[in-house]
């Protein structure tokens, strides 16, 4: 049976060496892998953009669907409606994929939307959209990607509400998790010369790269850490915050590209230009580790809701995984 047909896979191998997982995502990369349309880097991208937020498993990390496939829908949303960047050969019969016209149709019922994020979508039409992505994606890209992987990448079972990454995959994502990024961004847009006019393949790997917008409003995490829990020096310095006070990525946007309590903190425009795209010295990681410790305590359901895949280790592993992918470190 073709992979994308499968309802169902199981994880065929535990323990499987770097040099073999290479092998599995090279080949994906590669022409060898038969690909009508970009899902599969589109759902790699998915599984990097979400890989800390999974839920440790006794046989692996679990992913939900919606989130995987939320993510997806809003990475695809500026290439389709943005970008016009076509994402799937021409069939015969449409030059669009299933996923392209479910979100073509919000534009088509209302013009307006396709200078809004995805995110700022009215919220029926999100969940709406989310849906019908997910139903389309559970039937063609989870078994088609599970067969390149010969099974190793995930058990899943599209009638359950997710899949399940192999640790061994689960920790190599993380480990590369830049190496991968940009080898897949770099297939994906290969893809795309193929298929799309030059007039719309204008610095198309910069077209994927901001493809999932870049940041958003963090000004209320900023009102939480100062007003619940009285956050007014630099965390860095350890000065008092002043009139401009910002919110910073502890392990930088760039690695993470997720916005979640437990990773801010408050700093002076100094400490946090000069921290840029760097992770802060180990000394640091007590000092957050302490203090999440205490603010995850807190009723507020923002704080709740962000701590639900936290774990007391989750910032260690970031810290590594990140200065095992070039970034540097702030002193």
């Amino acid at each position: 049976m073709a992979g994308w047909k499968l309802k169902s896979g199981s994880i065929t191998e535990y323990n499987v060496s770097e040099d073999r997982i290479w092998a599995f995502f090279n080949f994906v990369f590669s022409d060898s892998s038969r690909k009508r349309n970009t899902y599969k880097f589109g759902l790699i991208k998915s599984l990097l953009d979400n890989i800390f937020n999974g839920k440790a498993m006794e046989t692996g990390v679990f992913y939900s669907y919606e989130e995987i496939f939320g993510r997806f829908a809003e990475n695809y949303w500026n290439l389709v409606t943005k970008y016009d960047l076509r994402q799937m050969r021409y069939d015969g019969r449409s030059l669009y994929s299933k996923v392209e016209m479910i979100l073509m149709s919000v534009v088509q019922e209302n013009s307006l939307t396709k200078i809004l994020e995805f995110d700022a979508l009215d919220e029926e039409i999100r969940t709406k959209v989310i849906k019908k992505v997910t139903l389309e994606c559970k039937s063609c890209v989870i078994g088609a990607l599970y067969e390149d992987f010969d099974g190793i990448i995930y058990s899943f079972n599209l009638k359950e509400t997710g899949l399940i990454l192999n640790y061994c995959v689960h920790d190599f994502m993380l480990k590369y998790k830049l190496e991968i990024e940009k080898l897949n961004y770099y297939s994906w847009a290969k893809f795309l010369e193929q298929i799309n006019d030059d007039s719309v393949l204008i610095r198309v790997i910069g077209k994927l790269e901001l493809a999932t917008p870049r940041r958003k409003d963090l000004s209320i995490y900023r009102e939480i850490l100062r007003k619940e829990f009285e956050e007014d020096n630099c965390f860095y310095c350890g000065n008092k915050l002043q009139r401009k006070i910002h919110v910073d990525h502890f392990i930088p946007w760039s690695f993470v590209k997720d916005d979640k309590i437990w990773n801010f903190v408050l700093s002076c425009p100094n400490c946090n230009g000069r921290k840029n795209n760097r992770v802060p010295k180990k000394d640091y990681l007590v000092k957050i580790e302490e203090r999440n410790k205490k603010i995850q305590l807190c009723k507020n359901v923002i704080i709740q809701t962000d701590f639900e895949e936290y774990s007391d280790d989750l910032l260690n592993r970031m810290w590594h995984y990140a200065k095992l992918s070039g970034i540097k470190e702030f002193i």
